[in-house]
């Protein structure tokens, strides 16, 4: 029995070394309070390079567009639609050269609401949303918002002339609390939830019926248990380093994404 959870243990490692996602938008969320129950949420996504972000308004046949989803909306009411910058507009390779609207490097979203429940402190939402560079889209995305309403201070009073652009223009002047929805995690953080995402990759149809193949090989062809554990210790070993010089080659000659290019086109 033990032989057969250390040659599992190989095979977990072997699949957590293989494992990686790249999600090139970081979101960060912030409160603007406009009166006792008004506030605007803003939602400010930062861009990789060579990365852009779709916008809310997209045509039938093109990406998936960026989308707010506020839950527990009993407890406050929706002013308005989501207000967004000006992006860029161009014919997009991936989608037959539609023209499709976009941001680079950062793109900031307003959301009015008014409070129908003086209690409420804090404000949920999710964001979907895709992202495509010039060789390559990656499959859309969920991330969880979260928006703090205590602690405010009253916004600047605004012209009642001015429009939601010039609004938005200026909102880093009267951001009042500001919280990442994207933690830095440590290295050991990493891997152990690589760690336990390789159990999970084990019961997919297409690795669960390997796994009793593989034990049976390294204990029918070893003649003592030693050996056996050795085998499969070794076969672990060996392919993590072959997958990792290999993909630091094709890395180092090709660039970061190349690997991620290949595995989504």
């Amino acid at each position: 029995m033990k032989e057969k959870l250390l040659i599992l243990l190989a095979l977990l490692i072997t699949c957590t070394s293989l494992s990686q996602i790249h999600d090139p938008v970081s979101w960060k969320t912030s409160v603007v309070k406009l009166s006792d129950t008004d506030y605007e949420l803003i939602s400010t996504a930062t861009i990789e390079e060579g990365w852009h972000l779709y916008s809310q308004t997209v045509g039938d046949g093109g990406p998936v567009p960026t989308t707010f989803t506020y839950t527990f909306t009993d407890q406050f009411k929706l002013v308005g639609k989501t207000n967004e910058d000006d992006g860029f507009s161009a014919p997009e390779p991936a989608f037959d050269n539609m023209v499709i609207s976009y941001f680079m490097d950062k793109a900031t979203f307003v959301q009015r609401i008014s409070l129908l429940n003086s209690s409420v402190n804090k404000i949920m939402a999710t964001v979907e949303y895709m992202v495509c560079n010039d060789g390559q889209c990656l499959p859309p995305e969920y991330k969880d918002l979260e928006f703090v309403l205590s602690d405010t201070i009253p916004s600047a009073q605004q012209d009642e002339n001015s429009n939601q652009n010039e609004l938005t223009v200026s909102i880093e002047d009267k951001v009042l609390t500001t919280s990442n929805t994207t933690p830095q995690r440590g290295l050991w953080s990493i891997f152990i939830i690589a760690f336990f995402s390789g159990f999970a990759a084990l019961l997919t149809p297409c690795v669960f019926p390997m796994i009793p193949m593989t034990v049976s090989f390294f204990t029918k062809q070893s003649k003592t248990r030693a050996k056996g554990i050795k085998n499969a210790i070794l076969y672990g070993i060996s392919i993590i380093v072959i997958y990792v010089l290999l993909g630091s080659l094709i890395t180092g000659i090709f660039g970061a994404d190349s690997l991620n290019a290949l595995s989504t086109n």
